[in-house]
């Protein structure tokens, strides 16, 4: 019995995956589809079901032969009128034929992959504009509804004119040679790069003056196990179906690995950088597993308790990212004190291969400067500093806002009130010129380091607003009843007043959030050189690519794209997982 009940454990994600197929299948009407975007019918014989199906079928094979076959396969001749003179279509094979082995301006030769994946996703476009403008005509929609039809026939051709010159810039057109032979570029920048990549000794050095020191991978990387050991963690107390994300970052992972398997022209040993992506599969699988098999087996409370010790990891991380990058003084002499000594006093040895730095030694040395950061890790570092910080300025700014002491109301009015007065990129520019002269006395902070702070109190401002809109719609009840408890005016505000302000209002915190991800790419204007700055000046960059500008911007678009695509995911997750409804508000019953 017990073995019976193992097996259909184990078979029940795929018999819950299978099940949902199923259902859609079922669910899904050819008819109500097709009304929802082309009308309904107004003719009157096809108010019968049967022939409105009928003829539903018949439009969508006619849309398909011109789709395979072009409109010259069905020449039409209606009171004097060619048809095909008037909207010419050429079909899938005249397309594959068109672009098949087409040798371009700059000498590229269209690969025939290339050119029937292009040519089938323009057919499927092209198959849908159809089959909605014939669905139109024959059923005669227009009668029903003039807009609805209209509205339906114009958005199947902007669909069908986008895709198809998308899809031909992205499979024909475009030289993607520029973004892969630059990506470590685009990734880390270049003084971030040399350092990360290079190290005395190596083909790249010719003497100790030329190296930029000892190679600095190694901080990157811790940050990176930690990163994937939240991640499988917090996934593992969420996910009902394990299976989704078993392939879900499988599919992930093999992709970064394809990615990192093929240098190209990065100065780095593949079979290191493939060890070290496999240690974070392996840390991201086991506490994944780890995290789910404690979740199924402990109570709801211990759960959340789990949740908020995660989250706490998460602001960690962050903080530990920013310090392990370019380590106090404090951190140095720790290192010290377990035995390291700064790896760039004895360089020479190291170049002449007698010696092998620690990990200790290497902690002990400089590490890399804030100023020497780039790409995508600058906009992810100052994104995330705005989420972690602005989040608790944020709190921190509600809760005075809404306080009845002047001391505390007041100056966070004025901050909010202030800030939210002047555009980000103002800010940036005050964060840039006028922000040393108010923080020297205390701390000489580099450009980076005062953009983590501007952003964290640009995105803490908007944040407080919207708490302090959720917190307004806290029962009155429930204060009371904490007070009642015994619960402090502090306690009731940190374990009754936030959490229900936060479950109400996670959809508008989480825009914020991706709001301050987009608006990253604003680092550009004060000179730093973020992802958006290096993708924009790459063909001046790299001469072989000299006029290829487009390339880089479209992966910069996409690269935002997929980040903020995620966290809107991951916010409709938590939704879920907290049992709110989609609709109507409130919870679920």
């Amino acid at each position: 019995m017990s073995s019976e009940n193992e097996e259909n454990t184990r078979i029940a994600p795929f018999m819950e995956l299978s099940n949902s197929l199923s259902d859609w299948v079922n669910n899904f009407s050819l008819v109500e589809f097709e009304e929802s975007v082309a009308g309904k019918s107004g003719t009157k014989f096809l108010q019968d079901q049967t022939a409105n199906k009928i003829i539903s079928y018949a439009l969508i094979i006619y849309a398909v032969i011109i789709g395979l076959f072009g409109s010259e396969s069905l020449d039409l001749v209606v009171l004097g009128i060619d048809f095909y003179d008037l909207l010419s279509i050429d079909g899938l094979f005249a397309m594959l034929h068109s672009t098949t082995d087409l040798v371009l301006t700059d000498g590229r030769t269209v690969s025939f992959s290339e050119s029937l994946l292009y040519s089938i996703i323009s057919t499927i476009a092209l198959i849908f504009a159809l089959w909605i403008t014939v669905t139109v005509v024959i059923k005669q929609t227009f009668r029903k509804s003039l807009s609805t039809a209209l509205l339906g026939i114009s958005t199947a051709w902007i669909i069908f004119i986008v895709t198809r010159g998308l899809s031909h810039f992205i499979l024909i057109e475009a030289d993607w040679v520029v973004v892969w032979a630059n990506r470590d570029l685009v990734m880390m920048g270049q003084l971030m790069k040399e350092q990360m990549t290079q190290a005395p000794g190596s083909h790249m050095c010719i003497d100790v003056n030329d190296c930029y020191g000892i190679n600095q991978n190694f901080r990157l990387w811790w940050t990176t196990y930690l990163t994937c050991g939240l991640l499988g963690a917090a996934y593992g107390t969420s996910d009902k179906n394990p299976l989704k994300f078993v392939l879900g970052f499988g599919i992930l992972a093999g992709i970064i690995s394809l990615l990192a398997i093929n240098p190209t022209e990065v100065s780095y040993n593949t079979d290191t950088v493939m060890t070290k992506i496999l240690i974070c599969i392996l840390i991201t699988y086991l506490s994944f597993a780890a995290s789910y098999y404690y979740s199924s087996k402990s109570e709801e409370y211990l759960v959340n308790r789990f949740r908020s010790y995660l989250m706490t990891y998460a602001v960690s991380i962050f903080f530990f990212a920013i310090i392990i990058m370019d380590p106090p003084e404090f951190v140095k002499r720790l290192a010290e004190f377990a035995g390291g000594e700064p790896a760039q006093e004895f360089s020479d040895e190291i170049i002449a291969g007698t010696r092998v730095p620690s990990t200790m030694d290497k902690l002990a040395g400089n590490g890399i400067e804030a100023s020497q950061w780039g790409g995508l890790f600058v906009n992810l570092i100052v994104a995330t500093a705005g989420c972690v910080l602005g989040f608790g300025i944020g709190v921190v700014l509600a809760f005075g806002r809404q306080s009845e002491l002047p001391v505390f109301k007041v100056p966070s009015v004025m901050l909010i009130e202030l800030v939210r007065s002047g555009p980000l990129i103002c800010w940036l520019y005050f964060a840039v010129f006028m922000m040393p002269d108010l923080m020297d006395p205390f701390y000489d902070a580099e450009d980076i380091i005062r953009m983590l702070l501007m952003f964290g109190i640009f995105g803490g401002c908007y944040i407080a607003e919207v708490l302090r809109g959720g917190l307004q719609a806290v029962d009155s009840g429930q204060k009371e009843a904490a007070i009642a408890l015994g619960l402090s005016p502090m306690q009731t505000k940190l374990t009754v007043e936030l959490p229900n302000a936060v479950r109400t209002t996670l959809p508008s915190i989480v825009s914020v959030f991706i709001g301050l991800w987009k608006d990253t790419t604003l680092l550009f204007i004060v000179n730093i050189l973020d992802f958006f700055k290096l993708a924009k000046d790459l063909p001046n960059t790299d001469l072989r690519f000299l006029g290829d500008f487009l390339e880089p911007l479209y992966v910069t678009a996409i690269v935002f794209w997929v980040f903020a695509f995620y966290l809107s995911r991951l916010s409709m997750g938590i939704e879920k997982n907290l049992g709110l409804v989609k609709e109507g508000g409130g919870e679920i019953a």
